[in-house]
């Protein structure tokens, strides 16, 4: 199994975005795929690919929540026959969506409830599973980037700020986290007065993993929910093709 996060550096680098379409082309390759929000607080899967607003990653949670009155966290696992309930479907490619119950976020049970999930997710027999993460610095995020085999951090060229990247990734080393779990991803081609992404791989200390065209029809029109790499071939699919085939082939 490969597990991987898709991170934002920042605000609005189209993370959900770089993760759907990276689920979707394991999934158009034949690898058995699961798409995970794991954004509590402003996930944006369900709303991208058009799905019920139930059930989802808050549904879960809540009967973990439950369970948690009579049983250990370290006690409660689900198979993945338990978990399929809790599953939504886009064109054959499973997605946990959304969560869209109040006041989770929040609760004193969640860092347990996650760690229930991912125990749980990573222990199934999908060939990949592919986190878009909420970009907060939380504790149950950590928990789950942590055991991913590849964190890809998106960051958007313009404005990009090195001192501030490199204070990020500082933080996620002191965390625990290896070097090599990071893979940069630009979500568009630079301008020339722009950093250049080999440069900031340099600084950073971590591999480029891919530069993404520009692409201007991304969301796709209004209503309509669509994974571009599962749609047709473009040169942007081409490069999350790419990026997939980098973190497929590691060890």
């Amino acid at each position: 199994m490969k597990a991987v996060a898709v991170y934002g550096c920042t605000a609005s680098t189209g993370k959900t975005s770089v993760a759907k379409e990276l689920a979707g082309f394991f999934h158009l390759q034949g690898r058995s795929t699961m798409l995970v929000d794991l954004d509590l607080t402003k996930g944006q899967l369900t709303e991208k690919l058009g799905l019920n607003s139930s059930p989802n990653i808050g549904t879960w949670l809540t009967d973990i929540f439950k369970k948690l009155d009579s049983l250990p966290f370290w006690n409660i696992n689900y198979t993945r026959d338990e978990i399929e309930p809790y599953v939504q479907k886009f064109d054959g490619l499973s997605v946990l969506a959304s969560n869209t119950a109040d006041n989770l976020d929040s609760s004193p049970l969640l860092l347990y409830g996650i760690d229930v999930i991912m125990r749980s997710l990573l222990a199934t027999p999908y060939d990949v599973l592919v986190f878009d993460t909420n970009g907060k610095v939380r504790d149950y995020t950590f928990n789950a980037l942590l055991r991913m085999n590849k964190v890809l951090l998106v960051a958007e060229p313009f404005g990009f700020s090195l001192p501030n990247a490199e204070a990020f990734i500082r933080l996620l080393q002191d965390e625990g986290f290896n070097p090599d779990q990071f893979g940069l991803v630009l979500n568009r081609y630079p301008t020339y007065a722009e950093e250049d992404p080999l440069e900031i791989s340099r600084a950073l200390g971590i591999s480029l993993y891919g530069v993404l065209p520009n692409y201007p029809d991304l969301s796709g029109k209004k209503g309509h929910a669509r994974i571009f790499t599962m749609d047709r071939s473009n040169r942007f699919t081409e490069e999350i093709g790419n990026i997939a085939q980098k973190i497929w082939s590691e060890d």
